[in-house]
């Protein structure tokens, strides 16, 4: 029986580590066992920066050497800002002390946190550069980006105070102040994975009014909002809002604006089927061809547009996945079922029934590799989704593309949020693209955005957000596709209807998105 290296070599295959994050820990490591991670550990990020900086410039030039970094973690891709890493660091360090901790080596998760917030921060210190930039008509000094990674710093350590009456600017010739133009010192596309990352996986965004409000702040601030999805229903747009049922009814409560519900998009299947919020607080699938059509607007990609698929190669990719899935799934004896979609093929657990991770990454890696020997001719992407297998036609680097090229948004202001960053996981294509921050659950995501909130000088206070309780009473009446009654003192509550209604959502197969039941 003939062996592939990577059956061989099952165990050594990186498919559950990340090589950078990695290489960092067992080079902190060595201070932490000589207990000097105290004195060692920012000079040992600016190291880390300094590798970073020079990786970027060489790839900026398409140098055909590799770089240090290169040389030191073959793996590693792109970086598409600076990373202010010993700032980073040092803030990290001073709110949480991990340089004082005698038996603790610094872990992985506390590496990726710091990232996270280097990424962040780089994102506060280039907008305000740039701003100054414009103003002036000299470029900025290099230390300018110095100087406003540690503003970043400690605008994240202590929060930015809102502006006062008496720090405004006087209308001329009158007392009442003018407020400033505000410049948002951040990314200014924000795209988001959906299960794991605004929800928990399988679930739906249905009560987490924190969450819905930093998205609603961003909003606001005139940033445009994006869930790239792997949830695929076509363009079923009642099945996605079922999904975000919460988070739709929060920004009616909120009184969103018809020109701030349009900044906010879904785009499912990965790249396939993009959809706009209109001011009514739906779905709507944007036109794909003619004027102002996205896929029209996006054709010069190539390869990485959607419209320039053909059927047939298309179809060709969903054969090879079913039947590695099918395969697979009769292997391993997996009590899970096989769906085929228009442009998807998933492998998901039977009621009642999970698969092992195991299953999943054996079942992934292995169509990964059918797909790549048959040299198939589109962009895929074949996941672990934590509880089930998919590949989709199309991946996340495509999706963001594809918005960055409709709305003319370049790469270095977008940022991408998911929680699948191994090889294995989905938000995986999206670092080609974009700058992206790995977190592992909802509360992550939170907490990221009320950092850069924080770091774009948004205040997070005074806004009046509703109560868990009037957050709750708005679901019904979104998914049932009415206009919410909310405020309405005299108005009786029917909470045997709500939960009714609250069933249509938990009775929905989020894998094929049929209703099973419509009440419970």
């Amino acid at each position: 029986m003939s062996f592939s290296s990577r059956r061989r070599n099952y165990l050594l295959t990186p498919h559950r580590h990340d090589g950078l994050i990695e290489w960092m820990k067992s080079m902190l490591r060595h201070s932490f066992v000589l207990d000097a991670l105290g004195a060692t550990g920012p000079d040992t990020f600016s190291h880390f920066e300094l590798l970073i900086d020079e990786h970027r410039s060489m790839s900026l030039r398409n140098e055909e050497r590799p770089s240090r970094l290169k040389q030191l973690v073959p793996m590693v891709g792109i970086f598409h800002t600076p990373l202010p890493l010993r700032r980073a660091y040092e803030a990290y360090n001073k709110k949480y002390g991990v340089s004082t901790r005698k038996h603790v080596c610094i872990s992985f998760n506390e590496i990726r946190h710091i990232l996270n917030l280097a990424q962040i921060m780089a994102f506060a210190g280039q907008v305000s550069s740039e701003v100054k930039h414009n103003n002036n008509t000299t470029p900025p000094p290099k230390e300018q980006n110095v100087i406003e990674a540690e503003n970043a710093a400690k605008r994240w350590e202590v929060g930015t105070p809102p502006l006062t009456s008496s720090s405004l600017p006087v209308i001329d010739g009158g007392n009442t102040p003018r407020e400033p133009e505000f410049t948002f010192r951040g990314p200014k596309l924000i795209t988001f994975d959906g299960d794991q990352t605004l929800y928990s996986d399988g679930s739906n965004f249905e009560s987490n009014p924190e969450l819905a409000n930093h998205l609603f702040l961003l909003l606001k601030n005139k940033i445009t909002v994006a869930v790239v999805t792997a949830a695929g229903y076509e363009y079923q747009s009642e099945k996605y809002e079922l999904r975000l049922s919460g988070l739709l009814a929060y920004f009616q409560l909120k009184g969103l604006l018809p020109d701030e519900c349009e900044r906010f998009f879904l785009l499912g299947g990965e790249c396939n089927y993009l959809f706009r919020l209109n001011n009514k607080f739906k779905l709507c699938p944007v036109k794909e061809f003619g004027p102002g059509g996205w896929l029209t607007a996006t054709k010069h990609m190539g390869i990485d547009c959607p419209a320039n698929w053909a059927d047939d190669h298309v179809r060709a990719a969903l054969d090879i996945s079913e039947k590695s899935f099918r395969d697979s799934c009769d292997r391993q004896k997996m009590r899970a079922r096989v769906i085929r979609k228009k442009r998807a093929v998933g492998l998901v657990p039977n009621a009642g029934e999970r698969i092992p991770r195991e299953a999943l990454d054996e079942t992934v890696l292995l169509v990964q590799s059918e797909l790549q020997n048959n040299k198939t001719l589109l962009p895929f992407c074949a996941f672990n989704g934590g509880k089930d297998a998919w590949v989709d036609i199309g991946n996340k680097r495509v999706g963001v593309q594809v918005l960055q090229a409709y709305l003319g948004i370049p790469r270095e202001l977008t940022l991408h949020i998911g929680d699948q960053f191994l090889n294995t996981g989905n938000d995986y294509a999206a670092r080609d693209c974009c700058p992206c921050v790995w977190i592992t659950d909802p509360d992550e995501t939170t907490y990221m955005l009320k950092s850069i909130l924080r770091l774009a000088g948004v205040s997070l206070d005074g806004h009046n957000s509703p109560s868990l309780e009037d957050f709750s009473l708005a679901i019904p009446s979104i998914q049932d596709g009415h206009a919410a009654n909310i405020g309405n003192e005299n108005e009786a509550v029917d909470f045997l209807e709500m939960t009714r209604r609250h069933g249509k959502v938990e009775m929905m197969d989020v894998y094929t998105g049929e209703l099973i039941s419509k009440t419970i």
